[in-house]
């Protein structure tokens, strides 16, 4: 059982992960979850309404989205190759920092579709936040006239092969660091969306 000061909540999510991580998601009940975060199993629906809502509120704490549109109010420069290596250093710290929960994810999407709808909801709050930057940086003349949707997820795609990269297979397919990589691939990737 789990004791700490931690809110029923956090007691809760944290007791789900423990028990995917070890077990998988079939195996993770709401009774097992409950026995381990130590409450009773009806507090578990009164917090979460269901196991699915447990995944949700799992996926919405490790989302990228929020620190993305963060970074975005607080940080970006419209300098595109500064931003766009700003956002990528930063995804894939985060992305590092979290790859057993985020492989685990992975693992157990293909078996159940309600962890391949919320799973999604991940890159989609991405490139929301993507298109609403190059959008900007369009009305601002600093890119193509063309449309942002595309060029988000591009960007999106290059950045999670990065960190896949990382995360499985390190640095048995090139020994170039991770940053000489990132440069490389912003500085390609902001020259085709420059006028």
């Amino acid at each position: 059982m789990l004791l700490s000061t931690k809110s029923t909540t956090e007691r809760i999510l944290d007791a789900a992960i423990e028990l995917v991580s070890e077990k998988g998601y079939a195996a993770a009940t709401t009774k097992s979850i409950a026995e381990l975060a130590g409450v009773n199993e009806v507090t578990i629906f009164r917090h979460f309404g269901n196991k699915r809502g447990i995944l949700k509120a799992i996926i919405e704490k490790f989302s990228y989205g929020p620190i993305l549109q963060k970074t975005i109010q607080l940080e970006v420069s419209y300098e595109l190759q500064d931003d766009l290596l700003l956002f990528s250093k930063e995804y894939l710290r985060y992305m590092l920092s979290i790859k057993d929960f985020v492989l685990i994810g992975f693992r157990e999407a293909g078996s159940f579709p309600e962890i391949d709808e919320e799973i999604a909801n991940v890159p989609r709050a991405i490139k929301e936040e993507l298109m609403k930057y190059f959008t900007e940086m369009q009305r601002r003349g600093k890119i193509i006239d063309m449309d942002v949707e595309p060029i988000s997820m591009s960007f999106i795609a290059i950045n999670f092969g990065h960190f896949i990269s990382a995360a499985r297979l390190g640095n048995n397919v090139t020994a170039i660091d991770l940053a000489e990589l990132l440069q490389t691939s912003v500085t390609i990737f902001s020259r085709g969306i420059t006028p």
